[in-house]
């Protein structure tokens, strides 16, 4: 066995512990047929709506050198520093600079591939060199936790996988720190942490305090008490909450603008109700103790994803059961482990692990730090030869799967089938036949535990491929029914797409104005086996859009456009449907492009407002009222005119009809416009998948049958026409749909024929791509119309050169930019500045500069 502390063992250690994972992980991905070792691609979940859109602009500003902190094609224009901090900041993303932006996916899958490696060899190295073993068992820690439970479930939000690879390097300067006073590592590689994702730089932050307290108490002295202890040590926690502050002002630079911008989207709210003294799971939770707990349908809900294979899950078990473990090592791991677990379980205590926010979806994203815990511990318990009591290893292993069993049990009783699209269930679902792999791998794991402890080296490699078959299985569990993509169909359809959107770009090049365009791509949507909505889409086709979806949307955004009528399904995403008349004038929608299997539709609005236009100031003052969508449009165009014209007016209901039949739920409502104009369906706060929709007999087209709030079209009606809607439904709506409301075209276009004589001219708009956060222009302000609004989220980041003089900005219509003017032509600049980067960059500075001085400190204090 590899337990020798020779450079010759050594050597043997680490090709092993690099080429194990590697063939692992490569045949997984094999197995799948993940590109480029098959031809799938992982354009799932948040890979296809977010990362491959993100990615797409990242690799155009890393091949250009030009880095703009602020872009228009993120819905209505917002900052980038968000996006940057909380997604593209692995060093390893320059992989994409290889590949085109239709070989992304490809480039997705090897920066995945390369991470769940570097996982792995992390874990192994961090073992051998902790406890100066290095043995076959150290490297199957490693692969354990490349692989474990968390990985499987959430590898495809890369982005958290740079964490798992720094903690162990971390954990080992912690320990440096505590023992030798030798702050390097632990210092580099948290600072590494925060930088790649400070998501995760905080919750293992937590964890680090919760590590602090392990090795105080397991190198307590037994006739010490727990608080004379601490005064002991007061030097060492000293240094740990230095060295920890030290590495928080170095990171400074990306923190506090990020903070700043963070805090203009809905993440900044805390609800009384995250932090209610309740559990956040069920008896149920031993199920994730064994193999194949949890599939792709469940991970958005399900219970802590703590597999890591029987290896360590019985180990840490015996650990705490073992006579030859001493008592205050079991106190010191129950501390780190019991402390993590009770993290989860409790609910504010989970909340704040979670940044004080309850996760939208994969729910205890701390689990990974169990994990490694019990993988540490288990390899040192091996050590210590605790595996030789055999039979407390057999009864610790029957233990489990009891437990596993009783949590079996209780999802069947509690659990329910995860329904599409239905994320608020509270238990798990199961699947009972992987009861059968549980007790098999239970079962030929304690058989070979037995013969390591007996120091067999065939139990020992035995033992090695079961634990690679179990946690390969999981991972194929984790993925079944993953709707993985077709690389090669892929790479075509995107590459036709780009020729039809560049062709109508070049046939508006002479139009030199600015204008959002929507894109409804039909072959582009149907490469993905569920709903693709296409909500970042403008990264991909360098068009200025609507929607967007992110963890940092800005709130004035979801707020103004979500209050306005397009469609909305939680406060990180908002879809380009929902406009109107009244919208697509005002935010510049001049262009829909709609791209069939077989034939294109591009339809050219004549009249937009461009990027801005003057509104009387009485649009200050307006506010806009959720739900409402009908009034804030009404008002929202009166502020502009100054005037109390109306310009939305309801129809007249004839009837409502509730029914149900063998296949359906039915609504109908009959109505006679009261004025002419386009009329407009609003259903607020339904999801409509599984919804027909019918005007006057004539179904609409799939595409609003979506998953949001939705805005629904119902033709142009002349005055006192009679019309009837129509809602098939494969489940009972919560409110009957009867919210309807008709736009009088004729005021509407003596408001647009007023505002086209004061619109705002933008300056080389072609140069938005390149320079969001720079632009210019000009405006001509009448009379009464004396407040500028450009259609962007209100931010403080902006200053405003008016004729050269610095002007205020303005919060506006709801939360767009406003900027009082006089009468008069004026030229406008707009200059964002990152809020807080001066800031991050001086507290940086002083971190640094602490860390030199505290350095040469201590370096002269030892000397003398």
């Amino acid at each position: 066995m590899l337990s020798q502390r020779g450079s010759h063992t050594k050597r043997h250690f680490y090709i092993l512990a690099v080429l194990i994972p590697l063939l692992l992980v490569s045949a997984l991905f094999v197995l799948i047929g993940i590109a480029p070792f098959g031809s799938h691609n992982l354009l799932v979940s948040d890979l296809s709506t977010q990362y491959l859109q993100f990615f797409a602009e990242l690799k155009r500003q890393m091949a250009h050198f030009s880095f703009s902190s602020y872009s228009f094609l993120m819905s209505i224009g917002d900052s980038l520093v968000p996006i940057y901090a909380y997604y593209l900041l692995s060093p390893l993303n320059i992989i994409i600079l290889f590949f085109g932006n239709a070989q992304l996916p490809i480039a997705i899958d090897l920066i995945i591939w390369l991470k769940l490696i570097l996982c792995s060899v992390s874990m192994s190295v961090f073992l051998g060199k902790k406890y100066q073993m290095y043995d076959l068992m150290a490297i199957y820690g490693g692969f354990a936790y490349g692989l474990c439970g968390f990985v499987s479930m959430y590898f495809y939000d890369l982005m958290w996988l740079d964490a798992l690879i720094w903690l162990p390097v971390m954990i080992y300067g912690l320990e440096k720190l505590y023992y030798y006073g030798k702050p390097t590592i632990y210092v580099i590689s948290l600072v590494a942490i925060i930088l790649t994702n400070f998501y995760m730089g905080y919750i293992i932050c937590v964890f680090n305090v919760l590590y602090m307290a392990f090795l105080l108490k397991k190198n307590q002295p037994y006739r010490l008490p727990f608080f004379e202890n601490l005064k002991a040590n007061w030097r060492k926690i000293g240094w740990f909450i230095w060295y920890s502050l030290l590495s928080g002002l170095t990171t400074a630079v990306v923190l506090i603008p990020t903070a700043i911008a963070m805090m203009a989207t809905g993440k900044k709210d805390l609800s009384v109700v995250n932090f209610l003294f309740k559990g956040t799971f069920g008896l149920s939770f031993p199920v994730n103790f064994g193999v194949g707990g949890n599939d792709f349908a469940g991970r958005l809900v399900h219970n802590p994803s703590f597999f890591t294979g029987s290896l360590f899950i019985v180990g840490i078990v015996v650990y705490f059961l073992s006579k030859m473990i001493t008592k205050r090592d079991k106190q010191a791991a129950g501390i780190l482990v019991g402390g993590i677990f009770v993290g989860m379980w409790l609910l504010p205590l989970n909340t704040i692990w979670h940044m004080m926010q309850q996760p939208a979806g994969f729910p205890f994203r701390m689990v990974f730090l169990f994990s490694f815990a019990i993988i540490m511990i288990t390899y040192e318990g091996y050590l210590q030869g605790m595996f030789a009591e055999e039979k407390l290893l057999i009864r610790c292993a029957a233990g489990i799967t009891v437990a596993i069993l009783i949590g079996y049990v209780f999802a069947n009783i509690d659990g329910q089938k995860m329904m599409e699209f239905r994320f608020d269930i509270p238990q798990l679902s199961v699947s009972n036949i992987v009861l059968v792999f549980v007790v098999g791998f239970m079962i030929v794991t304690t058989i070979a535990l037995i013969g390591v402890g007996k120091q067999r080296r065939s139990s020992q490699i035995f033992l090695g491929f079961i634990l690679a078959a179990e946690l390969g299985l999981n991972f194929m569990i984790a993925t079944d029914g993953a709707p993985f993509g077709n690389q090669k169909a892929f790479e075509h359809t995107y590459a036709q797409s780009i020729k039809k959107v560049d062709t109508i770009e070049k046939q508006n090049q002479s139009d030199r104005g600015f204008y959002r365009f929507v894109i409804v791509n039909k072959p582009f949507r149907n490469l993905f086996k569920v709903p693709y909505n296409g909500y970042n889409d403008s990264f991909l086709y360098r068009n200025y859009g609507i929607s967007s979806y992110s963890s940092t949307l800005n709130t004035h955004t979801h707020h103004v456009l979500g209050d306005l009528g397009f469609s909305s399904r939680n406060i990180r995403r908002i879809d380009s449907f929902g406009g109107t008349a009244i919208t697509n004038y005002f935010f510049g929608l001049k262009d829909y492009y709609f791209i069939g299997n077989d034939t294109n539709k591009l339809t050219v609005r004549k009249q937009t407002a461009g990027l801005g236009f003057t509104a009387d100031n009485q649009i200050q003052h307006l506010k806009l009222r959720r739900e409402l969508v009908f009034d804030n449009l009404n008002r929202f165009v009166q502020k502009v005119a100054g005037n109390h014209k109306q310009y939305i007016v309801k129809p007249t209901i004839v009837s409502n009809a509730h029914y149900v039949t063998r296949d359906y739920f039915g609504y109908k409502a009959q109505f006679y416009a009261n004025t002419t104009g386009p009329q407009y369906l609003y259903v607020p706060r339904v999801r409509l998948i599984g919804v027909s929709i019918y005007v006057n007999g004539q179904k609409l087209s799939n595409l609003y049958s979506g998953l949001g709030t939705e805005m629904v079209p119902l033709g142009y009606m002349q005055k006192g026409q009679i019309s009837t809607v129509t809602i098939h439904s494969n489940k009972e709506l919560p409110k009957i749909p009867r919210d309807i409301g008709g736009i009088n075209m004729r005021n509407l276009k003596q408001v647009v024929k007023d505002q086209n004589k004061h619109l705002f001219k933008l300056q080389n708009p072609s140069r938005l791509n390149e320079h969001g956060g720079h632009f210019k222009g000009t405006v001509n302000v009448g009379n009464k119309a004396r407040t500028l609004v450009i259609t962007i989220p209100f931010d403080q980041g902006w200053q405003v050169k008016v004729d050269g003089q610095q002007q205020a900005v303005k919060r506006v219509a709801g939360g767009l930019v406003g900027i009082p003017l006089s009468k008069g032509s004026h030229h406008i600049a707009f200059n964002y500045h990152i809020r807080g980067l001066l800031a991050g960059v001086g507290v940086t500075l002083l971190g640094l500069v602490s860390l030199c001085c505290t350095a040469i400190w201590r370096y002269y204090r030892r000397k003398v």
